[in-house]
């Protein structure tokens, strides 16, 4: 459905969630994607606290043993927010903040670079919660993975002005393909070989707009709505993409 939802797992098998998608449906997800008596995620990241990718994880937290969150530190004062903050002190599972420029090293190798949010610029865009949204860049060996949240045009040219390293293999569009995200610098900047939008099929919202397909045209472009599922498999500087539907 309409959502994201981003599960990593490392050559040693440490896994890493990021959001939980707008229903329980993770649940099935992660069944066929874990094995079934692993019922540990060593890190669940929310990027921001919209239904549709926070609804998931309250499922996720209730099933498994969570080592650590991460967050952008928006609040919502939606119930499902509410949800997840609530289990979150019920299970006292420890909590971090994201800010930009925070390394977590998931093993030797593969590390997790925080590129967003800045809290002491947040303030001035975070009327949007999308805005608020945590920007990861996965490095594995020579492979990079950019994992954008719902992040929109201003924050994108925060990031290209910053001179941060955003070139990566493989970009997850951000806000679902929607026109208020990937504007032309900010993709120039990443230049991903990949694309891949997650995205409901014919969802109300017109996701993804034909304006990003265009700009999108010289990229190898991956949809859930079309693809089903997508997994990328990587040895650090090859990879092998598997989906539910070829086209």
């Amino acid at each position: 459905g309409q959502g994201d939802s981003i599960f990593i797992e490392t050559p040693s098998g440490r896994q890493v969630l990021i959001d939980g998608g707008p229903d329980k449906s993770i649940l099935e997800k992660l069944s066929q994607t874990m094995h079934f008596y692993d019922r540990r995620i060593d890190l669940v990241i929310l990027t921001h606290p919209h239904a549709d990718h926070v609804a998931g994880l309250i499922e996720t937290l209730n099933y498994y043993e969570v080592g650590h969150i991460m967050t952008s530190g928006a609040e919502e004062k939606t119930a499902t927010y509410q949800k997840w903050r609530n289990i979150i002190k019920e299970k006292n599972i420890p909590l971090t903040i994201a800010q930009a420029g925070q390394r977590i090293i998931l093993e030797s190798g593969v590390v997790l670079e925080i590129l967003w949010p800045d809290q002491s610029l947040i303030q001035s865009l975070a009327q949007n919660v999308n805005n608020s949204s945590v920007v990861v860049r996965l490095v594995y060996n020579q492979s990079e993975f950019l994992l954008t949240g719902d992040i929109e045009k201003e924050v994108e040219q925060r990031l290209v002005s910053q001179n941060q390293l955003l070139e990566s293999d493989i970009l997850k569009i951000a806000h679902h393909g929607s026109k208020s995200s990937t504007s032309y610098n900010f993709l120039k900047a990443v230049n991903p070989q990949i694309a891949v939008i997650s995205v409901g099929q014919d969802n109300r919202y017109k996701h993804p707009h034909g304006d990003i397909l265009e700009r999108l045209k010289e990229v190898l472009t991956y949809r859930t709505d079309r693809n089903g599922d997508i997994e990328i498999l990587t040895d650090g500087i090859l990879f092998d993409i598997v989906t539910d539907n070829y086209e």
